[in-house]
This record gives structure tokens, C-alpha cells and sequence, in this order.
């Protein structure tokens, strides 16, 4: 890319909004109702906020999962990385893929 045109686009976007940017939740898939979609996109980037910046995947994971089995019944699953791919067999109406930032989170119930 010319060196102008990187010039033009970086003065576009700050950074801080970039970050802002990249660390929305981006729906890869989605098999929930809205509402439940809704809260489970909440206790997401909750649990992201607390332990995604020291990269404390496991951390945010167990947290995911006791909240969706307190707040909506057991058996949630989740997996949450940097890579990582899958094929899984879950209950209609209850998987959520998506990314928040380069981090991607799955959530499901079977």
C-alpha cells in the first residue's frame, strides 16, 4: 500500500478506537433466541474484560460456563482461544460462536 494512503487511513481511526473496534463481540454463529443470545453475549465480554487482557483463557472459560449453567441449567460447554477448530453436537437453540477482538468463543449446551 502507498505510503499515502497508509497515512490517510491511520489518521482515520485512532488507535484507542480500534481497540474499541476489535474488541466488540463479532457473531461467527448463532442458535440462540434473541434473549438468551443477549445475556449470553453479556456474561461473555464480562468474563473476557476480567481475564483476556492477562490471557487468562481458562479463567474466562470456567467463569462462562458456571454463569450459563446458574443462570440458564447445565450441562454449558465452552471453549475460548486464540485458534482452535471444531465440530460438536449441541441442543437446538443453544451455541453461540463469536469473537471478541482475536480472541473466538464458543458456547453450547448438550
Amino acid at each position: 500500500m502507498p505510503e499515502a494512503a497508509k497515512n490517510d487511513i491511520s489518521s482515520e481511526i485512532t488507535e484507542q478506537e480500534y481497540r474499541k473496534i476489535s474488541s466488540r463481540p463479532h457473531l461467527k454463529h448463532n442458535d440462540m433466541t434473541a434473549e438468551v443470545c443477549t445475556e449470553t453475549i453479556e456474561i461473555i465480554t464480562m468474563a473476557c474484560d476480567k481475564h483476556v487482557p492477562v490471557k487468562n483463557y481458562e479463567a474466562a472459560a470456567q467463569l462462562i460456563k458456571q454463569s450459563m449453567d446458574k443462570k440458564f441449567g447445565s450441562s454449558w460447554h465452552c471453549f475460548i482461544g486464540e485458534g482452535y477448530g471444531f465440530d460438536i453436537s449441541y441442543q437446538q437453540r443453544h451455541m453461540l460462536y463469536l469473537y471478541v477482538g482475536e480472541i473466538g468463543v464458543l458456547v453450547y449446551k448438550c
